[in-house]
């Protein structure tokens, strides 16, 4: 690679060697230590690649030898001047890219933030920004450390961070500790606690691992009631309480209850048919600031519009601050359709098919649908009762003392016997 690169910096020629004493001529080269490579015989003919140095002194060796030779190729920067040193305004826009480029390099015009999840990649770049890292930051005044340093101190719950720099890319990989929701049951695991009722409805079964049960099967419940109390009371002999011990309540609760469905659409609705023509415009974004490419205005009457942004770069790692919009516009014709009574049905079952299927989804186990379907002329209507079993415990933590009038021994876990 670096023997490449130095042959292409400084020059070098492609020769075809014909005539007598062609061994002698070669030999003669390495005598006088003059680099040849890639030598190939091809019938009465070498082949060759020389040093655009070396080359020069090939005629002396040609008069003693009597061979011939002549360059076929040249190829390098100093072959590329002499081609182009005619051509002021070429020359300059060489210099003036090159300049640009040089330039450019010295800032940070992309920031890619991953592994995130808790926060939002949106809220993470506006919060770099107030930070003063944003497109367009010099890269001298920037350090990865003090930034890393600072995310972790600024986001208690981001337990590792890393920024890498290369080229204009800075890349800011995180890695989040528990969601706050399950941080803070982790930290309730060792806390007592109940378990109440998230919602109201009808208990059909109760599982208890660990604390006391208040309900039991039938009965029913209101948001916030007790289900399963963290106070487990240990009595004596005599049937009395002679101690009350505060655990982490844990089971497993089902409820019955219900869901009001409805469920209401116009029989007239209006329907895209794409007749597969499109029209393509392109947007310059500079940093900022749009440039607008000349388009002619659409043919279309009526058309769907999407967007798709291209990110300018050279290589994996040399962002430009340049983003190439490339807007697509897709003709269609706009129909005015109508159900039948039977379509409007399917149509209304189909769809409470999909908002049942989101239910059970989340572990709802649907008993009985009550939704009854009817139609008119000018809309369909999807109304009733949706019965369902579903898990009805949530935690709520609770103090170490009762009443704030006696202690209470706290322990790990009491299975309810």
């Amino acid at each position: 690679m670096l023997f490449s690169l130095f042959h292409f910096l400084s020059g070098y020629c492609r020769v075809v060697l014909s005539g007598m004493n062609q061994e002698r001529f070669l030999n003669l080269c390495a005598a006088k230590q003059i680099l040849l490579w890639n030598i190939k015989r091809e019938g009465k003919h070498y082949i060759f690649y020389i040093s655009r140095g070396g080359y020069k002194e090939l005629q002396e060796i040609s008069e003693k030898t009597g061979s011939t030779f002549r360059c076929i190729q040249k190829k390098g920067i100093p072959y590329l001047f002499c081609r182009y040193k005619k051509r002021k305004c070429f020359a300059l826009a060489l210099l003036f890219c090159t300049a640009i480029f040089i330039v450019m390099s010295c800032f940070i015009w992309q920031v890619q933030v991953t592994g995130s999840y808790g926060h939002s990649e949106e809220e993470l770049l506006d919060y770099l920004e107030k930070k003063g890292v944003r497109s367009g930051t010099k890269i001298s005044g920037f350090s990865c450390a003090r930034l890393e340093e600072q995310i972790r101190k600024d986001f208690e719950d981001i337990a590792w961070v890393s920024c890498e720099r290369k080229g204009t890319l800075l890349r800011v990989r995180v890695k989040e500790t528990l969601d706050k929701r399950d941080q803070k049951e982790g930290e309730m695991q060792e806390s007592p606690c109940n378990l109440i009722a998230s919602k109201k409805g009808r208990i059909s079964s109760i599982l208890v691992r660990s604390g006391s049960a208040k309900v039991k099967k039938g009965d029913k419940v209101k948001p916030g009631d007790v289900l399963i109390s963290g106070v487990v009371e240990i009595k004596d002999d005599a049937g009395e309480i002679a101690e009350e011990t505060l655990v982490r309540a844990q089971g497993d609760v089902y409820a019955i209850s219900k869901i009001k469905y409805e469920d209401c659409f116009p029989l007239i609705y209006y329907k895209k048919n794409y007749t597969g023509k499109t029209e393509k415009s392109y947007r310059f974004l500079i940093n900022g600031y749009t440039i607008k490419m000349p388009e002619r205005k659409t043919a279309y009457a009526e058309y769907d519009e999407q967007s798709r942004e291209i990110l300018l770069h050279i290589g994996p790692q040399f962002y430009l601050p340049v983003s190439l919009f490339v807007i697509t516009k897709a003709q269609c014709q706009i129909s005015k359709e109508s159900y039948s009574v039977s379509q409007a049905k399917k149509e209304a079952r189909k769809r409470l098919f999909l908002f049942l299927k989101e239910y059970e989804r989340k572990g709802v186990v649907i008993l009985k649908n009550n939704v009854r379907i009817d139609s008119d002329k000018n809309e369909c209507t999807a109304k009733g009762i949706i019965k369902i079993k579903e898990r009805v415990g949530k935690v709520q933590e609770i103090p170490s003392t009762l009443d704030g009038e006696k202690d209470i021994k706290q322990e790990p876990a009491v299975l309810n016997r």
